[in-house]
């Protein structure tokens, strides 16, 4: 009986293969937007998005690092890797360089001064690699494209703003304390290793989509669940708004087809812009460990 009650189950699923609706692969792939949004011998913008640490270490961020864990990018040992590091990033071909900085005439006069070697590059990461890679890749310019966001700007225009910046009604305290240790032991264990490696090798980790995963994960699993919209709606109008309005300052740019972009940005910002550059049919995302097997 047992035996006839397994013969019975395998015909039943056997049955089930057979009556289980055909998948037509060809005319799903037939069915790529891109066969529509894209003309023929249309190529994208190529973006190299290269999320980075803050090498001044300016400790704005709600983590502060260890002084004992800085990577000190002067000395003579980094500055080499450094200047490997931007060979590598070379290779993508570059034609321009945007970077996580304000004040556009600041930045042409002292880019200037630098391509005529009146300027010694500063600690900054902005100088470090922006100007060095624009410089040797032939830059006559560099473009700062920082941004403010619509909570920062209108907060005394609407007073509402203020009181959502000090809302107290979190859902779950326990919650979002428990995330929120939990980030900060992340964040400690890689000041750690990140003073053991390379500045590569920094770069290639920052870029691994773990990583980038779950530093989004950091806005979205402590103090962000409110009873009301509060957390959502401020998180929108402060990350949200500044990371928007910095892809749409690139934007305004008007990059070209034939131009190859790399955004140097701190790498909280990477998550929500390489979605920007990855969704949109302008772009084409080229990953920093591709250009090591060139």
């Amino acid at each position: 009986m047992k035996k006839a009650a397994i013969v019975l189950l395998i015909a039943l699923s056997f049955l089930h293969v057979l009556n289980a609706q055909h998948i037509d692969w060809g005319k799903i792939e037939q069915n790529n937007p891109d066969k529509i949004l894209m003309e023929e011998g249309y190529q994208p913008t190529e973006v190299l998005i290269l999320g980075t640490f803050h090498f001044g270490y300016p400790q704005a961020d709600g983590h502060k690092i260890d002084s004992s864990k800085f990577i000190d990018v002067l000395s003579a040992e980094r500055q080499k890797e450094i200047e490997e590091l931007a060979g590598i990033i070379l290779k993508f071909h570059p034609t321009r360089v945007y970077i996580e900085a304000w004040n556009p005439s600041f930045h042409d006069s002292l880019f200037h001064e630098f391509l005529e070697n009146k300027y010694q590059l500063g600690r900054n990461e902005v100088y470090q690699i922006g100007y060095r890679v624009a410089k040797n890749a032939g830059m006559k310019k560099i473009y700062p494209v920082d941004a403010g966001n619509f909570a920062s700007d209108n907060y005394e225009k609407y007073a509402w703003l203020d009181s959502m910046w000090n809302y107290q009604n979190y859902v779950d305290t326990i919650r979002d304390k428990y995330w929120d240790k939990r980030y900060e032991q992340w964040y400690d264990a890689s000041d750690s290793i990140g003073i053991t490696m390379t500045m590569l090798e920094n770069f290639i980790l920052m870029a691994e989509p773990s990583t980038l995963n779950r530093m989004h994960g950091a806005y979205l699993s402590n103090y962000f669940n409110t009873t009301g919209n509060e957390g959502p709606d401020i998180l929108a109008m402060w990350w949200y708004s500044r990371n928007l309005r910095i892809y749409n300052n690139i934007l305004k740019t008007l990059p070209q087809q034939n131009d190859r972009i790399i955004l140097l940005i701190g790498n909280g910002h990477v998550p929500i812009l390489k979605q920007c550059f990855s969704s949109s049919p302008e772009f084409r995302v080229v990953e920093l460990k591709d250009l090591l097997i060139k």
